[in-house]
């Protein structure tokens, strides 16, 4: 499209890229670690760096009761307390089923991400971090970021960044310092390429630096800039090495990013003696004793033959579990140590407030993808609806239920949480259709109900309906990726049943969802809303949208495929080869979007206007700004999206599409009024990985896209980054026409 670039910034940047400064000084953590390992014994050392609570006894080992599923042992007389870490992101895994109803189901992490906004990203990882601390826990096994690759991954619910490496690094960072702010260490994970779960054991990623530093290191760069405690490495390879011994892979972690926590192995995932290559500690302690067996150096008891290099490797990894120990200051706020936690783990850690907050979240997660006039509900309007579909009825899954136990219950999910070591369990599940009937019948509206897949009763309720409900869903879950896109059941069928053989004109689809799904039918609906597992308050948070009391305010935080040719599969031989580089999402021009990236629609509509562009105060540099304004009738809030574009890259004369570099989420903007919306571009925002250099190098001139999506672009403006010189002649904060700048 011709681009009429309303203005252009000259500009000059002096100094290096480097990183940013951790938010938190690790100074005097690892001078009080030095002084702490100074005093212990080698056994003491030992029983940090692998885990304790796991029964050898039992089939494929299991976890002793009143024991966290991640731990190390207390050590009393250096008033050492135990690590008593407990998964997972989206709240406390619910691992036994006498815990069911003791915590708040939260919405999935990329619900969160759907939310845009990282101070209620911030918010939420505070309440689940309260919850953690309520359960005697003091570590977290998350935030899990992984920039999605493979749309069919099972555990792409679980990842904070959805499709793009900026919103994971906006939200990585609130997070982390939202669980941290309660004296929980957070675990950053996977670390690193773990981009599906078919064969992640024996899959080996093969990535150019260039991709891994664009778009899939930034989350954990953010994340250790916000100085989190711990990272997990993960199952696969990475260049014929596995992640739990990538030296090269440790290295870039711990020197080039800054890392100062300790990293920790996947559940199993260690295969030699890792030590030396980085690895801090092993997990969960038994079945794979490799860092025990270096330290032990094959006998009984510990060693008294370790070399002076084995020496220095073992008091580098225990003193980084010092460093966080002493960082959060873990020793004054610990409540129990294993087994003695019996009492804490059953406590009953959820609230009015937190049930409020979750509601919130799940709230503002929903996307509205389409709408043809047919929401929001009202009385005025609407007279009957029907709900129709299984999934609106649906409960909530416990793997530990009657007749599940053993095989691969524990990796099932459901339509609110996902499946495997992040599922929880709750009878306090609110569906779609308690959520709906609740509402309707505040507003005097009749409900008539086909929580079915039978196609026949949905014609029949949709028949005497105003409007049609079609609630669909799919979940998925750990260690499988999804064998498809499509929808559970018979959701395709039941959705053109209604729209093409009742009378009912008017059909809205909800879709609950762990990710992206093929809609195939999105022609031939009223309206669209997806909510990527919304937790316990999923139906309250569907029945506030679509009835108006709330606005919808979510954005796609991936891209909706038009087909599964517009996504990249999981890989099912042993070499997993990132050939498409930066191409994913949004970011390949040749996959079609059934629904863009950032994509979200409200009950207003809103115009862009008058953009500038001018200097900022460090540690940005550029600042664009410009005018939402609300040009429809009702007061909503929207979510302005900046795009940057580069020039063609120096070497390879390659062009790249424009990258999400700024979110601001406005306040509520009443009809006719506007918000002023200010982008702050960093350094690095305006800098490319050059893999010749091996660092980031600034480009001489950007172009950033102002709109509401990846696709919905408004506003265009120009930003020429000009040597010294070119600043003195013209000063940095003055506009330049196109002419001039030419």
């Amino acid at each position: 499209m011709p681009w009429a670039l309303s203005s252009i910034l000259v500009l000059t940047l002096g100094g290096c890229l480097g990183r940013q400064a951790l938010a938190m000084s690790w100074e005097e953590a690892h001078t009080k670690a030095q002084a702490t390992l100074a005093l212990m014994t080698r056994e003491e050392k030992q029983s940090l760096l692998h885990g304790v609570g796991w029964d050898p006894t039992a089939w494929f080992f299991d976890l002793r009761k009143d024991w966290y599923v991640g731990g190390t042992p207390a050590i009393p007389r250096l008033g050492l307390p135990s690590l008593n870490m407990g998964d997972a992101s989206a709240g406390f895994r619910t691992y036994w089923s006498y815990m069911t109803d003791t915590v708040t189901v939260w919405p999935s992490l990329l619900a969160l991400a759907a939310t845009f906004d990282p101070e209620l990203v911030r918010a939420a990882a505070e309440g689940i971090g309260q919850e953690f601390s309520g359960k005697g826990a003091n570590g977290i096994l998350g935030p899990s970021v992984n920039v999605h690759r493979v749309a069919r991954n099972g555990r792409n619910f679980e990842y904070l960044s959805g499709e793009d490496p900026y919103l994971g690094s906006l939200l990585a960072k609130a997070y982390v310092e939202g669980v941290q702010s309660q004296g929980v260490l957070a675990v950053l994970k996977h670390w690193v390429f773990n981009s599906q779960e078919t064969k992640r054991a024996e899959g080996d990623s093969i990535v150019d630096s260039k991709t891994a530093w664009e778009l899939y290191y930034p989350p954990f760069q953010a994340a250790v800039d916000a100085g989190v405690a711990a990272v997990m490495c993960s199952y696969n390879k990475i260049d014929g090495e596995y992640a739990c011994e990538n030296q090269r892979q440790f290295d870039i972690l711990k020197r080039k990013m800054g890392f100062q926590g300790f990293v920790q192995s996947d559940w199993w995932a260690t295969h030699t003696m890792s030590l030396q290559s980085g690895l801090d500690q092993e997990m969960p302690g038994i079945g794979n004793e490799k860092v025990g067996s270096f330290f032990n150096n094959g006998h009984e008891g510990p060693s008294s033959t370790l070399t002076a290099a084995q020496e220095i490797h073992v008091d580098e990894a225990a003193s980084r579990v010092l460093a966080v120990i002493h960082k959060l200051n873990l020793s004054a706020t610990a409540k129990c140590t294993p087994p003695e936690c019996g009492e804490w783990i059953s406590r009953n850690v959820t609230s009015a407030a937190h049930d409020a907050l979750a509601l919130r979240a799940a709230r503002e997660s929903v996307v509205m993808l389409k709408n043809d006039d047919v929401l929001p509900l009202t009385s005025d309007k609407v007279r009957t609806i029907a709900v129709i579909g299984a999934p609106a009825a649906a409960k909530s899954f416990d793997p530990n239920g009657e007749g599940q136990g053993g095989g691969t219950a524990w990796a099932q999910g459901d339509y609110y949480s996902g499946g495997g070591s992040g599922h929880m369990t709750s009878t306090r599940v609110v569906s779609a259709l308690g959520g709906l009937q609740r509402r309707a019948a505040l507003a005097g509206i009749r409900i008539i109900v086909s929580a079915t897949d039978s196609v026949a009763d949905a014609i029949e309720a949709a028949n005497q309906a105003d409007v049609a409900i079609v609630v669909a869903a799919t979940t998925s879950g750990e260690a499988f990726d999804r064998p498809n896109l499509r929808l559970d059941g018979l959701a395709d069928e039941l959705i053109e049943a209604v729209t093409h053989r009742s009378s009912c004109r008017k059909t809205v689809v909800l879709v609950q969802a762990p990710g992206a799904v093929l809609m195939p039918w999105r022609h031939s609906v009223s309206a669209i809303l997806t909510m990527f597992l919304g937790g316990q308050e999923t139906g309250n948070a569907w029945a506030d949208v679509v009835f108006g009391d709330h606005a919808p305010t979510g954005r796609l935080p991936i891209m909706m495929p038009a087909t599964e040719a517009d996504t990249i599969p999981p890989e099912l031989g042993d070499l997993v080869v990132y050939s498409e580089g930066l191409a994913t999402s949004y970011r390949n021009t040749q996959f079609v979007a059934a629904y863009p990236f950032g994509h979200g629609l409200t009950y207003s509509r809103f115009e862009y206007a008058d953009v500038t562009t001018g200097v900022c105060d460090a540690p940005s540099v550029v600042c664009v700004r410009c005018k939402v304004h609300n040009v429809g009738s009702k007061a909503c809030r929207t979510v302005a999206q900046l795009y940057l574009e580069l020039p063609a890259d120096r070497i390879t004369g390659q062009t790249a599409p424009a990258v999400l570099k700024g979110v601001q989420k406005t306040a509520e903007i009443a009809p006719g009024d506007y918000a002023e919306v200010i982008f702050s571009l960093t350094v690095r925002d305006l800098s490319y990985f050059d893999a010749a250099s091996d660092d980031f190098v600034q480009a001489a001139s950007a172009v950033a896209h102002i709109g509401e999506s990846s696709a919905d672009i408004r506003l265009h403006a120009a930003i020429l980054l000009t040597p010294r010189v070119a600043a003195e002649a013209f000063p940095a904060n003055r506009l330049l026409s196109a002419s001039e700048a030419t």
